[in-house]
């Protein structure tokens, strides 16, 4: 099917939403009990490039105004409450019999993206090239979530593919790593709750009520059997829109992502309580996969034959969280911190070194040696501060929602030799330096007019080290219909999400929704 054709699948899609709700209210199949409903939304984002690709950043040709992103997304959402079905079902007789409060929620996603097929012509040599590759990630039909929840007193289970997310921060995690993260259609400008990859997974756990002084005392724990689901962030294809920044290499590339054993499992347990009726308060330790791959490079016995391998080493997190209102200010605080083990790290000399020729050749500095991935300890935390304020010129009606968050980070046994993985222009052996302490600021104000109808936001984060990101927006509601208009743009150097400072670009974004 040519771009048109699927074009026009996705105008058709959107028809049959229309149909099947004229008014923004969920479609019930038992509208009597309301006890098996459907929603969903229909979404297409156009996103335009602001300005012309630099450095290292591919394709070269690919400049201001050309398309970087045509999503579209339809999404199909059932959630069915089992307790009356149960009752007249022979095959979920134990249900009953067991006293269980059960459900089921279902979501299928199915995703087309239009700019290998629509957009500038460096992106369609792309799929040209990688026609299997970038048809696999330009087209996507998923059985999204599917989970079933099982409850009685205290004790709850959900078991099916799902998300779990122990952090409480936004634009960027920490204690929330358990599933990974898809960056390969917008990157760091794309919303945390949309890039989340559900993962087959077993979840459960037991409400203590009030122990003393702690109320909702609770222990939760998790699974994700190395068996089922081995699934770690994508890395997005080379030269594909938000692709990271790499000169061009005469080694090939090799992605090796974690086989399914149980030994590649991912698992944690944590215990949280509300403490005193005032602080929410919880502890825990979790094994996952990082959402940066490390790399390295390999070789056989012959040395000419290497290549660069991009692997997903496991990482472990020991960390909790602590929120609390504060009265006095009317300010709700934010707090994380976690220890990360073994964590990778980047160090030139190590992971990708270079062995001297016995005879040296001009222009040839030596061939590649055996590298491995270095790790390092680290303690990591953030504080978040939220609170609504008046701002009276600019809105008589509505309060201002205000958030802001600072992250820190501390690497044990820090080396000067430590990098980030990413080369500088216009020189392909020289890193941006890592440090061992690091920092970053995020800043989220919205409030809406019009009783709810327009919502404008502005989202920005400061690296220390010298990187900007800004991100305002306007949505506008008309139910069931939602447009939403986004710049987003990066200034500074290319330490961290620096890295994409030449990827400014504006969004359109419409939808519909049925819910």
């Amino acid at each position: 099917m040519g771009w048109s054709g699927k074009a026009v699948s996705v105008f058709a899609t959107g028809v049959l939403f229309l149909l099947l709700g004229e008014v923004a209210e969920a479609l019930y199949v038992d509208p009597d009990q309301k006890t098996l409903e459907i929603i969903g939304r229909a979404q297409s984002r156009v996103s335009f490039r602001l300005q012309d690709s630099e450095g290292f950043t591919q394709p070269e040709n690919v400049g201001c105004g050309d398309l970087a992103q045509w999503r579209n997304l339809v999404i199909v959402e059932m959630n069915h409450d089992l307790g009356r079905l149960s009752k007249n079902l022979g095959i979920l007789y134990p249900l009953s019999a067991l006293n269980l409060k059960a459900k089921s929620h279902v979501v299928g996603r199915f995703l087309y993206e239009g700019v290998y097929d629509a957009g500038p012509e460096a992106f369609r040599e792309v799929e040209r090239e990688d026609r299997e590759n970038i048809e696999n990630f330009k087209e996507q039909y998923d059985l999204w979530e599917m989970y079933l929840d099982l409850a009685r007193g205290p004790v709850f289970f959900r078991v099916g593919k799902q998300n779990l997310a122990w952090g409480e921060t936004d634009v960027f995690r920490l204690l929330d790593g358990i599933n990974p993260l898809d960056n390969t259609f917008g990157g760091v400008f794309e919303d945390l709750d949309d890039r989340r990859i559900p993962l087959w997974m077993l979840r459960g756990s037991y409400n203590f009520g009030r122990v003393g002084f702690v109320s909702s005392l609770a222990v939760e724990g998790f699974c994700v059997p190395g068996v089922w689901d081995v699934r770690v962030a994508p890395v997005p294809p080379n030269r594909t829109p938000y692709s990271a920044p790499q000169p061009e290499s005469p080694l090939p590339t090799v992605v090796r992502t974690p086989r399914k054993t149980m030994s590649n499992s991912r698992w944690g347990v944590r215990i949280m309580g509300v403490v005193s009726d005032d602080f929410s308060v919880s502890l825990g330790h979790y094994r996952s996969y990082p959402d940066i791959p490390a790399l390295r490079l390999r070789t056989e016995e012959n040395p000419l034959e290497a290549w660069t391998e991009i692997c997903f080493p496991h990482i472990e997190v020991s960390g909790g969280s602590l929120s609390f209102w504060e009265q006095h200010t009317d300010v709700v605080v934010r707090t994380e911190v976690a220890w990360f083990w073994d964590e990778p790290v980047f160090i030139p000399e190590i992971n990708t070194p270079i062995v001297p020729l016995p005879v040296p050749i001009p222009g040839i500095p030596g061939l590649p040696g055996k590298g491995r991935i270095p790790t390092k300890d680290a303690l990591k935390w953030s504080i978040g501060l939220d609170k609504n304020i008046w701002i009276r010129p600019l809105n008589r009606q509505r309060t201002f929602t205000a958030s802001f968050q600072y992250f820190g980070s501390w690497v044990q046994d820090y080396e000067e030799r430590m990098r980030f993985p990413l080369a500088i222009y216009p020189d392909a052996t020289n890193f941006s330096a890592a440090k061992a302490f690091e920092g970053t600021f995020t800043f989220l104000m919205n409030t809406d007019y019009y009783g709810g109808d327009i919502i404008p936001q502005m989202v920005a984060a400061y690296d220390v080290r010298g990187v900007w990101m800004f991100q305002p927006s306007v949505n506008f509601i008309l139910e069931p219909f939602r447009f939403m208009i986004q710049y987003s743009g990066i200034v500074g150097n290319m330490t961290g999400f620096g890295a994409f400072r030449d990827r400014d670009q504006i969004t359109f974004s419409f939808s519909y929704l049925l819910n």
